[in-house]
């Protein structure tokens, strides 16, 4: 278990990481086909003694010392990951009966391996499925309103662990798809599991060039960490990677989120003073960003339609055809741009 953890450990926390693009490397093989069949027999998955092995986790720490931490964490995501439990939960999921005919025969396809190092993964599967089901929902809504009838290349970016690729794989059999991530490990997960093509992040996007255009462009939540400097360099980006009639499709923190952070509900990582600065500045501004504790260059940004809209007019040869509020998993707001 030592072993384990100490292989684990190595992974990066995601959700701290800044997700910037890309530069294309070689595919390594390995890919499994994104299938749930296994060798391994089945199981019904205790949870009781799964949430009980937490709380032991949870009480080790009260005597372990703290530089031995990292390792417990390590062997707590390890746990929580085991196949046959995120199997356990994406059934349970499918017998729910607020899911589409449609949506479980799209979610019986998909993979239940989940990365140990995903940061997007808390435990809760039926919520981390759930949110690509949305994702997947507000593709189709998008491409439907653009006329887009034909995908052949996607690039999802950021892709972290693939919790939205995962279904962009089943959705879309025949496309190739492209994973673009800061941290190796998770895009290695995604080329294994998902059949993705790597790529590999740049701090400085407008120095970044794919060699390569993509007819759909998947970019869940990273405009909302990024500052005004860095959604312009990202939407030039997707501009110049965009094939002819191509869509680029994108969330943000609108109203919604502007409104919710002054009560402190969800404090989004930031300081009390932070969130003061920010729920000032969106009022007047249609923008606000502030910096992680310890960040720079990347926190959380708030962003109006408004402004959205006018930073991409600044890029140019960019239409309008899709906008939700809210589309993304009842929070975030989702914008579609076609090139011209």
């Amino acid at each position: 278990m030592v072993s384990i953890a100490n292989d684990l450990a190595r992974e990066p926390n995601l959700a701290c990481c800044k997700w910037v693009a890309v530069c294309p490397v070689n595919r390594p093989p390995a890919y499994s086909g994104g299938s749930d069949k296994s060798s391994t027999p089945a199981i019904v998955f205790p949870t009781e003694d799964l949430e009980a092995s937490m709380k032991h986790v949870k009480a080790l720490k009260r005597v372990v010392p703290s530089p031995l931490w990292p390792y417990l964490g390590a062997v707590r995501r390890f746990v929580r990951t085991i196949p046959a439990r995120t199997r356990w939960q994406k059934n349970k999921l499918l017998s729910s009966p607020t899911l589409t005919e449609r949506e479980r025969k799209l979610l019986s396809k998909v993979s239940s391996r989940i990365d140990p190092g995903d940061g997007m993964y808390h435990g809760d599967g039926e919520h981390y499925f759930n949110v690509g089901l949305s994702a997947i929902h507000c593709i189709d809504e998008a491409l439907a309103a653009a006329g887009l009838k034909e995908v052949r290349t996607i690039l999802d970016f950021p892709c972290g662990s693939g919790r939205v690729m995962r279904f962009l794989r089943q959705r879309f059999p025949e496309a190739k798809i492209t994973a673009c991530e800061l941290a190796s490990g998770p895009v290695q997960f995604c080329v294994r599991t998902f059949g993705a093509e790597p790529a590999f992040s740049s701090l400085n996007l407008d120095e970044v060039s794919l060699g390569k255009q993509f007819d759909l462009i998947w970019c869940g939540s990273l405009v909302t960490h990024l500052n005004e400097d860095g959604i312009a360099a990202l939407f030039r980006l997707f501009r110049r990677h965009l094939s002819p009639g191509g869509m680029m499709i994108f969330t943000t923190h609108g109203d919604f989120v502007a409104r919710r952070i002054p009560t402190r509900d969800f404090d989004y990582g930031l300081t009390p003073e932070q969130i003061d600065r920010i729920g000032q500045h969106y009022p007047r501004e249609g923008y606000g960003f502030e910096d992680y504790p310890g960040e720079k260059d990347y926190g959380v940004s708030l962003t109006s339609p408004e402004w959205i809209r006018t930073r991409i007019r600044e890029v140019g040869d960019l239409r309008e055809v899709f906008f939700k509020e809210r589309g993304w998993d009842d929070h975030q707001d989702v914008f579609g741009f076609v090139s011209e």
